[in-house]
C-alpha cells in the first residue's frame, strides 16, 4: 500500500495545496508560488551598489523548488516601474498567454507541471530582454527527479554580468561577472564542506552574454549532470561549459582538507568576481543555506 506524506512548503516563494497520485504510486503536489518583480538598490561587490531590477527584491530570486510531476500554480505581480515577465525553462506552455509582459500594477497567473527533472533557468522577457536579465531579473528552479538523489551538502550558484549601461551590454563590456549576485562574496565568505562528503552544486550561468567553464582547483567533478537531468550523467570531468540561460548539477568530493577554488575557467571572468572557495575541514558545520 502507498503511503502519502504531506511535504513541507517549498521555501518563502512556494506552499503546498495539495497532493495527486503519479503512475508507480508517486505522489505530486500542487504547489503554489508568488513573485514580485520590484526594483531594489543591492550591493554588487563590496565598494558598489547597482540599482536592481529584481524578483521579490534578490539577485538572484528565489529559488523554486519541485518534485517532478508537481503542478505548480504561478502568479507574478508587478509592483515595479516598467512591464515585465517571467519565461520559466522548466515548463512546455504557450508563451505568447503564459510569459506575456504585464504593466505596473498588473498580476499574470498561469499553471504549468513540472515533467523533467533537472535545473532550470527562469527570467524576465520583456523587450529587451538582455537589459531584464542583466538588471538582475532571473533564478533557478530545481525539479528534483522522483527517484530521490543521494544526500549531499547542496549549494545554488547563480554566474551572471553586471554592465554599466545597454550600449555595454551589447558590446559586451561586462564590469563585473559575479556568483549570487555579488563579485567575489565566497572567497570574503567561503563555502564549505568536509572531508568525504558528497557535495551537490547546482550552478546556473544565466548570462547574459558569456559562456562559463565551471572548474574546482584541486578537484574533479564525480559526476555532471548536463541540465540537471540524472540521465545526462557525466563522470570523472575536469571543467564543464555552461552556456547562457543553461545549467548542470556538479557532485564532487574532497579526500583532504584544505580551501578549494571554484571559477569560471574563462579567466578574465573568473578576475572580474566569479570566483569562491570551498574550505574543506572535518570542523564544518553541518548546517548549510541552498543559497548560501
Amino acid at each position: 500500500m502507498t503511503r502519502l506524506k504531506k511535504a513541507a512548503a517549498i521555501g518563502a516563494a512556494g506552499v503546498l495545496i495539495g497532493w495527486m497520485i503519479l503512475p508507480g504510486g508517486t505522489s505530486a503536489a500542487t504547489v503554489k508560488v508568488h513573485l514580485t518583480a520590484e526594483e531594489k538598490t543591492l550591493p554588487i561587490s563590496a565598494e558598489e551598489t547597482y540599482e536592481a531590477w529584481t524578483y521579490n527584491g534578490k539577485v538572484p530570486g528565489p529559488v523554486v523548488r519541485v518534485k517532478q510531476g508537481d503542478q505548480v500554480e504561478f502568479t507574478l505581480e508587478n509592483k515595479g516601474a516598467r512591464p515585465h515577465s517571467i519565461d520559466f525553462h522548466a515548463a512546455r506552455i504557450n508563451p505568447g498567454v503564459a510569459y506575456r509582459s504585464i504593466g505596473v500594477g498588473e498580476t499574470n497567473s498561469f499553471t504549468w507541471k513540472a515533467e523533467y527533472p533537472g535545473l532550470f533557468a527562469y527570467h524576465c522577457g520583456t523587450s529587451p530582454m538582455i537589459q531584464h536579465v542583466a538588471n538582475g531579473m532571473f533564478g533557478v528552479v530545481i525539479v528534483d527527479p522522483q527517484k530521490p538523489m543521494r544526500p549531499a551538502r547542496e549549494y545554488v550558484l547563480v554566474q551572471s554580468e553586471f554592465y554599466p549601461d545597454v550600449p555595454a551590454m551589447m558590446e559586451k563590456r561586462r564590469k563585473h561577472v559575479v556568483f549570487n549576485g555579488r563579485a567575489n562574496q565566497y572567497i570574503e565568505k567561503p563555502l564549505t564542506a568536509k572531508p568525504g562528503e558528497l557535495v551537490r552544486l547546482y550552478i546556473v550561468n544565466i548570462g547574459p552574454n558569456n559562456f562559463s567553464a565551471i572548474h574546482v582547483i584541486g578537484g574533479i567533478f564525480d559526476a555532471v549532470y548536463e541540465s540537471g537531468n540524472p540521465a545526462n550523467a557525466v563522470r570523472g570531468v575536469q571543467t564543464w561549459t555552461i552556456p547562457p540561460a543553461g545549467g548542470a548539477i556538479f557532485e564532487l568530493t574532497f579526500p583532504e582538507e584544505g580551501s578549494y577554488p571554484i571559477v569560471t575557467h574563462s579567466l578574465s571572468d573568473a578576475l572580474s568576481g566569479a570566483i569562491g572557495v570551498i574550505n574543506v575541514s572535518k570542523d564544518a558545520d553541518g548546517k548549510t543555506e541552498l543559497v548560501p
